[in-house]
């Protein structure tokens, strides 16, 4: 006989307006009622790879945990997206006025999410500020050059590959042109091994080049650590990538914004676009805004 324990959950393709597109979440809602050794069963059974458990909070709105199939990570970028559009689409989160404001407890800290109504499309965007990005340890180029199957001409000179973290830990790895990113044939192994020994979670491989008005930056991400080889489209990510490259004069900061459209996951069949603004210059970034938006493509219950 099926278990009457039972848990709504919506699968959200996020950072796209078109199913099947941008990277796909599980959102497991009224997560309160599990036990830590549920959430990890759960996790690993969860087909799309990666899921959000919503759960109250004393401290906050909500309260999300965030998994993968190698783990937990303190923050995601597309699974918050997914959560809350989930969170409206049950009526869980009201959204009375044209901007309304939340506050996310997570692993990282709290956040202030903002949500932009859109009545015509029920395209909903759903804004993450970050306060601050912490800038790690620096490697040298020549392994990961290898380790990606590219060149060292391939690197973009003469900027660092470093770790930033405005929640994960992730290292930037700035490349000359797009078809440096096609090029990219990962040696999974190498990669594994030099992550042991190194303070990121995963790599964002970048260009800043591009042959259209917008997207402003094409990038990659590789994530083999988390069970994720490549992650279609990141939204941790995006965050670092533009505080780096904003810090490094990679792109010219614009006053009081600077707003950049990050083009993510083509190289999966899964393409998705995240939506950056920078408030501040090179020498005081004040905050970054990453923001995207999703379809709900799946609907049901999860029994347990």
């Amino acid at each position: 006989m099926q278990s009457k324990r039972a848990l709504d959950v919506i699968q959200i393709d996020a950072f796209t307006d078109t199913p099947y597109g941008g990277n796909p979440a599980m959102v497991v809602l009224g997560a309160d009622r599990l036990n830590d050794e549920s959430i990890q069963s759960i996790a690993r059974e969860m087909s799309v790879g990666q899921t959000v458990f919503v759960l109250s909070s004393k401290k906050a709105d909500y309260r999300f945990l965030y998994w993968t199939p190698g783990g937990e990570m303190r923050f995601s970028g597309h699974l918050t997206v997914a959560a809350f559009l989930a969170l409206i689409e049950v009526g869980l989160a009201e959204i009375p006025q044209d901007v309304t404001m939340f506050e996310l407890e997570t692993k990282a800290g709290m956040l202030q999410v903002e949500v932009v109504k859109n009545e015509q499309t029920a395209l909903h965007e759903i804004q993450i500020t970050h306060e601050a990005a912490e800038f790690m340890e620096t490697y040298e180029p020549v392994e990961y050059a290898e380790a990606l199957g590219l060149s060292l001409a391939d690197i973009m000179s003469p900027h660092p590959i470093q770790t930033v973290s405005t929640g994960t830990p992730q290292l930037m790895i700035p490349v000359n042109t797009p078809k440096s990113l096609e090029r990219i044939h990962p040696d999974w192994k190498r990669l594994n091994e030099l992550q042991q020994d190194s303070d990121w979670t995963s790599i964002q491989v970048f260009s800043p080049e591009t042959k259209e008005a917008t997207p402003d930056v094409h990038a990659r991400h590789f994530a083999p650590a988390l069970g994720i080889n490549e992650d279609p489209v990141t939204g941790s990510a995006a965050g670092s990538m533009c505080w780096y490259m904003l810090r490094y004069g990679i792109i010219a900061p614009s006053y009081p914004v600077t707003s950049l459209v990050i083009e993510q996951g083509r190289h999966v069949n899964r393409p998705g676009k995240i939506f950056v603004e920078v408030r501040g210059d090179q020498e005081t970034i004040q905050n970054v805004k990453v923001s995207g938006t999703g379809v709900i493509v799946l609907r049901g219950k999860l029994y347990f």
